[in-house]
C-alpha cells in the first residue's frame, strides 16, 4: 500500500469474516461488503434460498410447487422394496458379508501451488486476481491474459535442475516432521 497511496481507500473489510481484501475503487467505502474467499458465494446461496423460500410461502409459489411436484410424481415411480423378512437383526440379510471396514481412498496432497489449465481457467479467484493486477498496475487485463502471466510466473522447473535429493531435503527443512 505504501507504494500504491491511490489504492489506500479500496481496502476493505468482510462484513462476515472481517478479512481485509482489496476492492473495486468504485466499491471504495462501503461497509456491506464480503471476500471473494468464499463469504461472498455463501451469501449469495443463503439469500437465494431466502427468496426461495419466500416465494413458495406465496399462493401462487404454493401453486407452482404443487404443480412441479405433481409433475414429479408423475414421471418417477417409487421402486418396490424387497420383503425384510430374511433379515438379521442387524440389517444384513444371511447372504451378504458384513464388512465394517469401508474402503477408503486417500489422496495426499502436499502444499505448494499448481497451476494446471483447467482449475486456473475456472477458478473463482481468477477475476478477483484480475482486479488486483489491474488495480497495481494500472492497466486493464482479460482472464486469460493474467491466467497466461500466473502460468509464466508459477512455472514449475524440472527435477533435472538439482538432484532428488535436494529437493526432498530442502522440502524437509520447510516442513518438518
Amino acid at each position: 500500500m505504501q507504494s500504491h497511496p491511490r489504492l489506500q481507500g479500496c481496502i476493505a473489510y468482510c462484513a462476515h469474516c472481517e478479512i481485509r481484501f482489496l476492492t473495486h475503487p468504485r466499491n471504495a467505502g462501503r461497509q456491506d461488503l464480503r471476500c471473494p474467499f468464499g463469504c461472498r458465494q455463501h451469501h449469495r446461496r443463503r439469500r437465494s434460498s431466502q427468496r426461495s423460500a419466500a416465494y413458495y410461502q406465496t399462493a401462487v409459489g404454493r401453486r407452482k410447487k404443487k404443480r412441479l411436484n405433481a409433475r414429479r410424481q408423475g414421471s418417477q415411480v417409487p421402486p418396490i422394496a424387497p420383503p425384510q423378512s430374511n433379515l438379521d437383526p442387524h440389517g444384513a440379510s444371511p447372504s451378504e458379508p458384513t464388512n465394517d471396514a469401508l474402503p477408503l481412498t486417500i489422496e495426499l496432497r502436499l502444499p505448494g501451488v499448481v497451476l494446471d489449465e483447467s482449475s486456473l481457467a475456472r477458478s473463482p479467484m481468477l477475476p478477483y486476481v484480475r482486479m488486483i493486477v489491474g488495480l497495481i498496475e494500472g492497466v486493464e487485463f482479460t482472464c486469460g491474459e493474467v491466467a497466461h502471466l500466473l502460468r509464466q510466473a508459477m512455472r514449475q522447473h524440472s527435477f533435472g535442475a538439482r538432484r532428488r535429493i535436494d529437493y526432498i531435503l530442502d522440502f524437509l527443512d520447510r516442513h518438518p516432521p
